[in-house]
C-alpha cells in the first residue's frame, strides 16, 4: 500500500479529466466516476496546479468544485510514483512478526513445517496448500521490506518494539544501526564508570 502521497502521474490523469471537463467539476464527479481521490485534489491544490472552492446552487447542498488553474510556473510537481516508498501490508507485517517468532513444529517422523510455512499459514489462513503456502512463503523472504521487518523484531533487545517501525528498509537498518551505536556508548560509559 502506498502512503497518501500525489505522484505525477496521478496529478497529470486529474489535469487531462480537467480539461475534458471544461476545466471544472465536482469532487464528487471526480471521485465517482475517474476515481481521483479528495486528498489527491487536495494535494494539487497545495502544490498550485488545481484550486477548490464551494458551489452554492439556489437548491440543494453545496458541493466542492475543483478548477484547473492556467499554467504556473511556481507550481511544484510531485516525485513519480515509483520513487514513493510502499509501505508493508498488516499480512506481509504479520508473516515477518510471526516468522521471528515460531519456531519449527516436528511431526511423528521428525518431519514437519518449516518456520516460514507456519509463519504464512498464520499471516494466510486460507491458504489453499501447504505446498503452495511454502512457495509463497519462500517468495515473501525475498522482499527487502520483509527482510528488514525481520531484522527489526530481531533486534528486540536494542528496545525496538517500544517504537514504531520505519516505513522503509534503509530507514529501518539506519534506525538499528543508531540503536546499536547508542547501546555500545552506554556500555563503555558504564564499564568506565568502574
Amino acid at each position: 500500500m502506498r502512503q497518501n502521497l500525489l505522484s505525477r502521474e496521478r496529478l497529470n490523469r486529474l489535469l487531462k479529466v480537467l480539461e475534458r471537463e471544461g476545466g471544472t467539476c465536482s469532487l464528487r464527479r471526480l471521485w465517482r466516476n475517474f476515481s481521483i481521490w479528495g486528498w489527491e485534489v487536495e494535494q494539487a491544490e497545495e502544490a498550485g496546479w488545481v484550486s477548490i472552492s464551494e458551489r452554492k446552487p439556489t437548491v440543494g447542498r453545496p458541493s466542492r468544485v475543483a478548477t484547473k488553474l492556467s499554467e504556473n510556473i511556481s507550481a511544484k510537481l510531485p516525485p513519480p510514483s515509483s520513487t514513493i516508498p510502499k509501505e508493508m501490508s498488516i499480512r506481509h507485517w504479520r508473516f515477518a512478526l510471526e516468522s521471528t517468532s515460531v519456531g519449527p513444529r516436528r511431526g511423528g517422523f521428525g518431519f514437519g513445517l518449516s518456520t516460514a510455512t507456519r509463519a504464512y499459514l498464520i499471516a494466510f489462513p486460507y491458504a489453499k496448500s501447504r505446498a503452495g503456502a511454502a512457495a509463497s512463503a519462500s517468495r515473501l523472504l525475498k522482499k527487502p521490506m520483509i527482510r528488514a521487518a525481520m531484522r527489526w523484531f530481531f533486534a528486540s533487545d536494542l528496545g525496538t518494539m517500544d517504537e514504531e517501525m520505519p516505513k522503509t528498509p534503509s530507514a529501518i537498518y539506519a534506525r538499528i544501526a543508531e540503536l546499536r551505536e547508542r547501546r555500545e556508548r552506554a556500555r563503555r560509559a558504564w564499564a568506565d564508570g568502574f
